[in-house]
């Protein structure tokens, strides 16, 4: 059961974040486009709107995947605190790095605080599974 866990984790993540992403934009919660990729660097830019939204998918799938097994490394802290602290620094990335702001008032106008909240609520399933399995694990 443990080897499957952390697969079966960073999939369900990978679903609720293109899901959660696909209706920010949809409802204009975010001002990006999740799959503005495509045409930044040329990828899939005249392709289906599918190939682009499994790519997205995919990468989900293997940063979920990564982060699983590198919170799973902090099953001693505590997950509420971590998992906060963690969730705001990578949305706070996320954000920097697609709208590319020039200065810092921008950025703090710029924030989508349905997309911080999603990212903090993916952060926080991940951490809390990676800890508790390992946990169990570690009392076997």
């Amino acid at each position: 059961m443990f080897k499957q866990l952390p697969f079966w984790t960073a999939g369900a993540v990978a679903l609720m974040l293109a899901a959660g992403l696909k209706f920010l934009h949809y409802f204009k919660f975010i001002k990006w486009n999740p799959t503005g990729w495509a045409e930044r660097y040329g990828i899939f830019a005249d392709g289906p709107w599918v190939a682009k939204w499994l790519i997205l998918f995919v990468a989900l799938y293997v940063i979920a995947l990564v982060s699983y097994y590198l919170f799973a490394l902090s099953w001693k802290w505590k997950v509420s605190i971590t998992a906060a602290v963690a969730g705001l620094v990578i949305a706070g990335l996320i954000e920097w790095l697609i709208v590319r702001p020039g200065g810092y008032e921008e950025f703090r106008k710029g924030l989508s605080v349905p997309f911080m909240a999603m990212i903090l609520v993916a952060t926080r399933f991940v951490m809390e599974t990676a800890v508790f399995h390992k946990k169990q694990q570690a009392d076997t």
